[in-house]
């Protein structure tokens, strides 16, 4: 350790030393900012009760410090400052490490995923009851390709934690990965369990069903999400397809006379339900909605591109080719995206006076 440095302050002086930020920064990963419980954990050590007195005392003078001015550090460093201490992080026993599970995912994102792990094999062993380490661990470990080894994780994260909704999910989709359809089905209707809203999960079950080539149930799937929820267009688009499919087309054409009644509540829903206008040609219905909408959500600006189709078709080329210029020169990639739904609702004639090759 280098020579502690004397800062002066009114009439008192403080030592500070190397040891005093990983203090700050142990604080507030795990007791969350709470000196007074971080000192209960060092009865033991007199030094370290000092210790956090007189960092206590400093804050007090000069405002809170915050222990992620003191960040990044390293697993290995973190372990360093613990042993140079002679301080086994089992001693910090009224401390709940959320701080560190989300210092992990920080990690994951910006130092990568084996530093991340590191950080979680030091939680585990550390606080070994502590379900959430055990389900980012297994998630990463997925991400990673180790889906063995990460689904072993996911499962001790849900037999510690049944409510563990994030282990439901990436138990699922680790499944899905491995073609297990069954058992990603499984526990996707687990996660509903706890999350019945996620019209994502609803249609993953779907798409599983599929796979396995049990269309009827991915049918009844979409359906009870439909009656979850009454405003979600994506859904009855999804079953008005899948009727199609099967040449069902009056339980198709009931969907989409739902679709026809119903205005997008969901920005998700723009595109689907647009589609279904299109179909029946209701160009200024389309027009009226997604001028309202962008024009209160100027972020959304991309759905410009769907207005193409109905100012074409009611001859207003100068406007559909100005929102093609602008999507070519700043957003191509999303214009490109758009060809198919041009080429399907315009003819040859219209594609090219909007210039559309």
């Amino acid at each position: 350790m280098e020579k502690p440095i004397v800062l002066a302050l009114k009439d008192k002086n403080y030592q500070i030393d190397d040891y005093d930020p990983f203090f700050f920064l142990v604080r507030d990963l795990l007791y969350d900012g709470a000196w007074e419980i971080f000192a209960a954990d060092m009865h033991a050590h007199h030094d370290y009760l000092e210790r956090i007195h007189k960092l206590k005392d400093l804050e007090s003078e000069v405002g809170q410090i915050s222990g992620s001015f003191f960040l990044p550090i390293s697993v290995d460093e973190m372990l360093e400052y613990f042993e140079e201490l002679s301080l086994n992080p089992s001693e910090l026993c009224h401390g709940v490490p959320d701080g560190f599970y989300e210092l992990a995912q920080d990690k994951a994102e910006n130092e990568g995923l084996d530093e991340a792990v590191k950080l979680l094999d030091v939680v585990i062993k550390t606080w070994p009851e502590y379900a959430k380490a055990y389900e980012l661990k297994g998630s990463f470990l997925t991400e990673m390709g180790k889906l063995e080894k990460g689904i072993e994780f996911l499962k001790q994260a849900v037999k510690m934690d049944p409510t563990l909704v994030e282990a439901y999910a990436e138990l699922g989709q680790a499944f899905y990965n491995l073609e297990d359809y069954e058992e990603s089905i499984k526990y996707w209707e687990k996660e509903l369990e706890y999350t019945l809203h996620d019209k994502f999960v609803y249609f993953m079950i779907a798409d599983a069903y599929k796979k396995m080539g049990k269309v009827g149930s991915a049918l009844e799937t979409l359906k009870r999400f439909a009656e979850e929820d009454k405003k979600n267009i994506l859904v009855r688009y999804e079953l008005m397809q899948l009727y199609e499919r099967l040449d069902d087309y009056d339980s198709a054409k009931e969907y989409e006379n739902q679709i026809l009644n119903m205005t997008p509540y969901y920005p998700g829903d723009i595109e689907p339900w647009a589609k279904v206008f299109f179909k029946n040609e209701r160009y200024e219905d389309v027009i009226k909605v997604v001028e309202e909408h962008i024009h209160k959500y100027p972020i959304d600006d991309h759905f410009k591109l769907l207005l193409v189709v109905p100012y074409a078709k009611l001859g207003n080329y100068d406007k559909a080719k100005k929102i093609l210029k602008e999507f070519k020169n700043q957003k191509d990639w999303y214009f490109y995206g758009q060809k198919k739904l041009f080429e399907n609702n315009l003819s040859k004639r219209e594609l090219s006076l909007c210039g559309i090759e």
